[in-house]
């Protein structure tokens, strides 16, 4: 197992880890903020032993196509995108954890459950590796697809009067990073999941994109290419661009080695209330992963942020900061700059010290279905396989 996140972990010839002193109340630091502590470094707390007396979350009953809320759902059919260990079945693991959690910030809640017993079977499995025994899901193998079904909270109107619920079916594949290389045999296979998708979600994981094995440019240029193919072939490209609305997550924004840079960067702002956790504002998020890019990968990345503008209209594209675990909570439920790393060494196995709390997980799902219903209220949109 991958020691990536082990805090205790030291490069040779490197420093030790700094000890600091987080600011009254577990904020950021001010203006040149200093290093945060490091989980097992001298003067921060230890890990503690994992608990295991989370409750097991029982999966919610399958909705039945075409009843729910007495409404035909909608289908829509999204494809998940990245290089090996960029965190495609963690991320789909924590979807429902982060419906669930939806209404502690906002008003309504979404629900989220299987469209069959096998779709349901991975959500309850998922949760409780998360939750209960706060361990990561194993690695995908191949392609597999499966559906869900989704309802949100009814949406009102700029006066108030309400609009729609929405409410569709989610058909997505969790395919393998390995998948994506040009020489793999299961390749055409997604592509053509690809093709008929009407949005996508790109994971960009800054950690894995410092490594040979897993750099985000080789899994997606190859890809982009068999793709655009397909869809120029079927006649469904527009302006020479493929159709599709995106939504790029930079991935494992927990972790240290891109957190704190950000923190540093001056990107990250936190919320003043509740749990007080770090963001980076929505507004700020695609300058956010052009500085991923440019100055904090740079290399190749350059090249993801080049074929992502090229392949796919900019105003289709958003972007967000994202993690599958979040940030490890105080004992109070509170964010805390000296003490903030989630997943820890665990006899050789990477465990999760406190209960996950997604963050832009939920959200990219959310805005990729509001895109697509709108173009498709318009009469316009890709619909897997055609232009309408």
């Amino acid at each position: 197992m991958s020691d990536l996140y082990n805090p205790n972990k030291k490069e040779s010839g490197g420093p030790e880890p700094a000890s600091v002193t987080a600011p009254a109340g577990g904020g950021l630091p001010p203006n040149a903020p200093p290093k945060p502590a490091v989980v097992g470094a001298a003067g921060a707390p230890e890990p503690v032993p994992v608990p295991d007396t989370v409750p097991v979350l029982e999966a919610v009953p399958v909705p039945s196509a075409g009843q729910v809320n007495g409404t035909a759902p909608d289908r829509i059919r999204i494809g998940l995108w990245g290089a090996p260990r960029s965190g495609k079945t963690t991320y789909l693991t924590a979807l429902r954890i982060a419906a669930m959690q939806y209404q502690r910030h906002n008003e309504g809640s979404w629900n989220i459950a299987g469209m069959t017993e096998e779709a349901n079977a991975f959500l309850a499995e998922g949760v409780d590796l998360l939750t209960r025994r706060r361990a990561f899901p194993p690695a995908s193998m191949g392609v597999q697809g499966m559906a869900l079904s989704v309802v949100g909270p009814e949406e009102k109107g700029k006066l108030g009067f309400r609009t729609r619920r929405p409410n569709f079916v989610l058909e997505i594949q969790d395919a393998a990073g390995e998948v994506f290389r040009h020489d793999h045999p299961q390749q055409p296979q997604l592509v053509g999941h690809l093709a008929r998708s009407h949005g996508l979600i790109y994971l960009f994981d800054p950690i894995g994109d410092a490594e040979e094995g897993t750099e985000s440019f080789t899994y997606l240029q190859a890809t982009l290419a068999q793709l655009t193919a397909r869809i120029r072939d079927q006649g469904g490209l527009v302006d020479g661009r493929l159709p599709h609305h995106v939504s790029v997550c930079i991935a494992k924004f927990d972790h240290p080695d891109v957190f704190r840079p950000a923190v540093e960067a001056g990107w990250v702002t936190q919320d003043t209330v509740g749990s007080r956790l770090p963001r980076v504002p929505r507004e700020q998020s695609e300058k956010f992963f052009q500085w991923m890019c440019d100055e904090f990968r740079g290399s190749n990345a350059r090249l993801v942020r080049d074929a992502l503008y090229s392949h796919f209209d900019p105003r289709r594209i958003s972007y967000y900061a994202a993690s599958a675990v979040g940030f490890r909570l105080n004992p109070q439920h509170v964010f805390d700059y000296g003490d903030y790393v989630q997943p820890v060494a665990v006899d050789g196995t990477l465990r999760i010290r406190t209960s996950p709390v997604p963050i832009n997980v939920l959200e990219p799902l959310i805005d990729l279905e509001s895109r697509i219903h709108r173009d498709r209220g318009r009469g316009g949109g890709w619909r897997g396989g055609k232009r309408r």
